[in-house]
């Protein structure tokens, strides 16, 4: 994980991020990832638009942060599949913030939530050789 993305997640969850490893970060950003759009979802249903917009933003942010941490060439033709899945669920995100589409965030959650557990099941004994 570069230093400005592991800067911008210490500003989002200081302590935790501090003693993480760059695997536990990751995880946590899925996590946080997946928890902000489940409270967009719950904004948008209450008719709370500015924070179904903060939690949208914070996802779209999170993203990015995944996105930058992605490393090309030891990753390959992975880290490219990643990228195109966060540039897709980042425009998702996008429409279903502009629309309020539930739908659209079901959709993503569903795409990301793979990911995710795949990112999980990596055995304790791998995690320090992770490559992103």
């Amino acid at each position: 994980m570069t230093h400005a993305s592991l800067k911008k997640y210490q500003q989002v969850n200081k302590s935790a991020a501090q003693e993480a490893s760059p695997y536990q970060l990751v995880a946590m950003l899925f996590q946080k990832l997946l928890d902000n759009i489940a409270t967009a979802k719950g904004a948008i249903t209450q008719k709370n638009y500015a924070k179904k917009g903060t939690e949208l933003s914070n996802a779209i942010a999170i993203i990015g942060v995944l996105e930058a941490s992605l490393d090309f060439e030891q990753g390959g033709e992975i880290s490219n599949n990643l990228a195109s899945i966060y540039a897709f669920c980042s425009q998702e995100l996008l429409a279903a913030s502009a629309s309020n589409d539930i739908d659209k965030l079901n959709e993503v959650a569903q795409v990301l939530i793979p990911i995710k557990s795949g990112w999980s099941d990596i055995p304790l004994e791998s995690q320090d050789k992770v490559s992103f």
